[in-house]
């Protein structure tokens, strides 16, 4: 049996089929865990079913920028547009162009699917009253990024953690060393995140 190729055996022309394929097992191994965590929660098999389709859908529309970039970056405001797909109108996008690593643009445009989705379902967004805000800063190479809910229904803290809060304690909390904090306030939702740009990939 031969052993593994020899690296000085790869032309400069070979490089990007060895990053693509890193990239294509990162993503089947994110789809993975996503798939296993959805089918885990103990809905019906046809809320997890919506719920699978509405995450993978988003896992798209990354992958669709990323291959614009060659896989490289994102726009956190194009990100962010692109995963909120209710009624752009009540949603106000507000903040500096920041370019994300490839990483960071699949894990937060999971996060800004799961807000909305939530948002829709229990909060600003489930009647027609409420709206969104979307802001972040950058200071000191940090950047600071906050969804706001406003005007919706009651907002009660829920008595069990949910798949969307343990990936985004998951995905943001470790790898990208950011601080994420919840609040359910009688208004709306606030979430926060922190996390070092460095660490985003930008």
């Amino acid at each position: 049996m031969s052993g593994p190729p020899d690296p000085a055996e790869f032309d400069e022309a070979s490089i990007p089929l060895l990053e693509l394929r890193h990239r294509m097992k990162n993503l089947i191994a994110v789809v993975q865990a996503v798939a296993n965590q959805t089918l885990r929660s103990g809905r019906s098999i046809d809320e997890a079913r919506r719920a699978l389709d509405g995450r993978l859908a988003a896992m798209g529309q990354a992958v669709d920028m990323l291959l614009g970039s060659g896989w490289t970056a994102g726009s956190l405001r194009a990100l962010i547009e692109r995963a909120l797909v209710h009624d752009h109108a009540r949603v106000r996008i507000d903040g500096p162009d920041v370019t994300l690593g490839a990483d960071a643009v699949m894990a937060l445009t999971l996060v800004f699917h799961e807000l909305e989705s939530n948002a829709v379902k229990y909060g600003a967004l489930a009647d027609g009253n409420g709206r969104v805000e979307v802001a972040w800063t950058l200071d000191d190479d940090r950047l600071s990024l906050t969804w706001s809910e406003h005007d919706g229904p009651p907002c009660v803290d829920p008595s069990r953690q949910g798949f969307g809060s343990r990936m985004i304690a998951k995905l943001l909390g470790g790898r990208f060393r950011g601080n994420v904090e919840t609040e359910y306030c009688p208004d709306g939702l606030r979430w926060r995140l922190s996390a070092p740009l460095t660490a985003l990939g930008g």
